[in-house]
């Protein structure tokens, strides 16, 4: 997976851990918050019942309390009935039931208003009547008060439920509330994460690909910087290391250049293009010493060009250019590429090395060497001085071959002997010597 799918993905995540979290907490603290308060009203509420001498119950409205109030001894003060009025309102908000325990003077003066033993349950007498009517008071929505006398005597208890549906609601209200909060916080945590696609990833994207492409060779490759950022000075460092790369690959490239030019001049005859004679015997001791140490066959050959002083007196130095070139690239296209190595010995003189080559094979080389600078006349027109438009030339070649602990100075006095014989015997001949006649 990328960088560009993975960030915003991580990113998400967080935010919609961080918002379920925080919802959490937020629910909890509200629920929490919830229980205190009805606690802290139970109580209050318990303990004001305890203090008045007459309550309604809450199916009641407050104009039957009113009614029912204006009923009562005249010796009632209003203050205490606009306490009593307030306490029922803050009871038919919250509370479920309300059960006074009174004294025998109360039951009696309520046992005197019809409309209400008839249609609410009133418990008096002992605490457990009260429990079992209501429940325990410790089950978190049940308060209880005892009713007291001046003299501290407790005359009964005042008893008090709170509708449990009050916490149900107050939390599904703080669901309500939360779920947008974690809408919105999806919704931002989408818009970060495709903002952090643009201003993060992409660049990073951008650097990766042009890293790749420096990788395979491409050193034109650069970054667009668009902004002043980490990011940016990052692309300003690459496109500079890209820069410095691409300045120092050109220089490698003309030193090495010059280093190649230099190596030609030193190993490259600059008239025929073979190796000239002293890299060309370091190449041929390498070689001789791999023969002895795998006992492997090596051949190597002496050419010569029949009467080439004549040629140089008869038709110049210039023509005697031509030939040189032309034999050596006879030579090179009649042997092996990459495997036989064409020297020049002297003036006129070439020697041939031929790896993993028998005498047989060796002689046959020769010959066809041989063949092929005798076959065709060697074109000279355009040459100053010149009126022939060809000339015939030959060559003699000595040939020999090794195999074993041989030194270089003895091999190429056998190939040189070998060569002495094709001109003593006729010249425009190839000649086979073993180096035991050395």
């Amino acid at each position: 997976m990328s960088l560009k799918v993975k960030l915003p993905l991580v990113v998400t995540l967080l935010v919609l851990v961080s918002a379920a979290g925080v919802g959490y907490l937020l629910i909890r603290h509200e629920q929490k918050t919830l229980k205190e308060e009805i606690t802290r009203r139970g109580i209050l509420l318990s303990g004001n019942l305890a203090s008045v001498d007459w309550v309604t119950f809450n199916e009641y409205s407050s104009e039957v309390l009113k009614d029912t109030l204006d009923t009562r001894p005249s010796s009632i003060s209003s203050s205490f009935r606009e306490s009593e009025r307030m306490l029922l309102r803050m009871l038919n908000k919250v509370t479920d039931s309300v059960i006074v325990v009174g004294t025998d003077t109360l039951k009696t003066w309520v046992s005197q208003a019809a409309m209400f033993t008839q249609d609410s349950q009133l418990v008096v007498s002992m605490p457990e009547e009260v429990f079992s009517a209501l429940g325990e008071p410790g089950d978190g929505f049940t308060f209880v008060h005892p009713i007291l006398v001046p003299d501290g005597r407790i005359l009964g208890y005042a008893q008090v439920r709170m509708n449990p549906v009050v916490l149900d609601i107050a939390i599904r209200e703080a669901l309500e509330t939360t779920l947008p909060v974690l809408a919105g916080a999806v919704v931002i945590s989408a818009l970060l994460s495709i903002l952090l696609s643009v201003l993060f990833t992409v660049p990073v994207s951008r650097l990766k690909r042009q890293s790749l492409e420096l990788a395979k060779g491409d050193l034109t490759a650069r970054v667009k910087v668009r902004s002043r950022d980490e990011l940016g000075v990052l692309g300003r460092v690459f496109n500079k290391m890209a820069q410095n790369l691409e300045r120092t690959y050109e220089e490698l490239e003309e030193k090495l250049g010059e280093i190649r030019r230099l190596f030609k001049m030193a190993t490259e005859d600059g008239l025929t293009g073979v190796y000239v004679k002293r890299h060309f015997l370091e190449l041929l001791a390498g070689e001789l010493q791999r023969s002895y140490r795998y006992d492997r066959p090596l051949s190597f050959l002496m050419c010569d060009i029949d009467h080439f002083k004549r040629v140089n007196d008869t038709y110049g130095h210039q023509t005697g250019d031509v030939v040189l070139r032309s034999i050596a690239r006879r030579l090179s296209i009649a042997t092996r590429e990459g495997i036989d190595l064409i020297g020049r010995y002297g003036g006129e003189e070439f020697a041939v090395m031929l790896p993993e080559t028998e005498v047989q094979e060796a002689w046959l080389i020769a010959e066809r060497l041989r063949r092929v600078v005798e076959e065709e006349p060697i074109p000279i027109q355009g040459v100053e001085g010149v009126n022939i438009s060809s000339l015939s030339i030959t060559i003699s070649v000595g040939v020999t071959t090794v195999r074993g602990d041989v030194n270089l100075e003895r091999l190429i006095a056998a190939a040189d002997r070998a060569l002495y014989l094709s001109k003593q015997n006729g010249r425009n001949r190839s000649t086979v010597l073993g180096v035991e006649a050395i």
